[in-house]
C-alpha cells in the first residue's frame, strides 16, 4: 500500500496540470464526436462488406468442390473381398458299439 501512494499522487498532480492547460469549445467536442461516429460507421461498413465477399466465397467454393466430388468416386479405398469358405474337416465314422434293446418287448 506504502508502494503506491507516491506514483498515485505523482498521476493527481500531471492530471490537474494538464487538464487545465486549455479550454475546449463546444464545437470542437461536436466535430470530435462526429468524427468518431464517422469512423466506427466506415469500419462497420468495410466489416458487413468483407462479411458480404466471404460468405459469396463461400458459396462459390463449396458448388466447385460439389461439382468436382460428384464427378468422381467419393469412396477411393475398395471393399475387402469376402473371405474363402474354409474346406470341411472329414470325421471317421466308428462302429455302432452300442446295442439298444427295445422298450417293449412283444409276446
Amino acid at each position: 500500500m506504502n508502494y503506491r501512494l507516491p506514483h498515485i499522487v505523482v498521476a493527481s498532480v500531471l492530471l490537474i496540470l494538464f487538464s487545465c492547460s486549455e479550454e475546449v469549445s463546444q464545437e470542437d467536442l461536436v466535430k470530435a464526436a462526429v468524427d468518431i461516429k464517422l469512423e466506427q460507421w466506415k469500419l462497420a461498413q468495410l466489416n458487413s462488406c468483407k462479411d458480404i465477399a466471404y460468405t459469396r466465397a463461400e458459396d462459390y467454393v463449396d458448388s466447385l468442390l460439389l461439382v468436382n466430388s460428384l464427378e468422381s468416386k467419393l469412396d477411393t479405398i475398395p471393399k475387402p473381398l469376402k473371405p474363402v469358405k474354409p474346406a470341411k474337416p472329414g470325421f471317421k465314422i466308428k462302429p455302432d458299439s452300442v446295442v439298444v434293446d427295445p422298450i417293449y418287448k412283444k409276446e
